[in-house]
């Protein structure tokens, strides 16, 4: 069965589900980025995991995010690295086959 590490965060009175993401992630369309992040937001449900999914990469050594707006100041003040560490959970889902689809990415 396919699964994504993720960290599970409860920060500023917010559950947190972030999720490293590759390049890929940050050079798909926005309509992209939105479904990934809609389809990481059921599974995560669906695995028992609460909170907001957050995506992040690396971009040039530095950490970047696709966040809500209120995140900003607590993703700013973190790194990639400190995210690595936090890794505490999975999203797992069974994987369909056929077609040309990373089994170990959900888009």
């Amino acid at each position: 069965m396919p699964s994504i590490p993720v960290a599970t965060l409860h920060e500023q009175g917010q559950d947190m589900v972030i999720v490293i993401m590759d390049q890929g992630f940050a050079r798909a369309a926005p309509k992209q980025q939105e479904a990934a992040i809609s389809q990481l937001q059921a599974l995560a449900k669906l695995n028992g995991l609460k909170g907001t999914v957050a995506m992040v990469w690396d971009e040039g050594g530095k950490m970047n995010y696709l966040i809500p707006q209120p995140w900003h100041e607590f993703f700013q003040s973190i790194t990639l690295e400190d995210v690595r560490s936090r890794i505490n959970a999975e999203i797992k889902w069974r994987w369909a086959g056929g077609g040309r689809r990373n089994p170990n990415r959900p888009l």
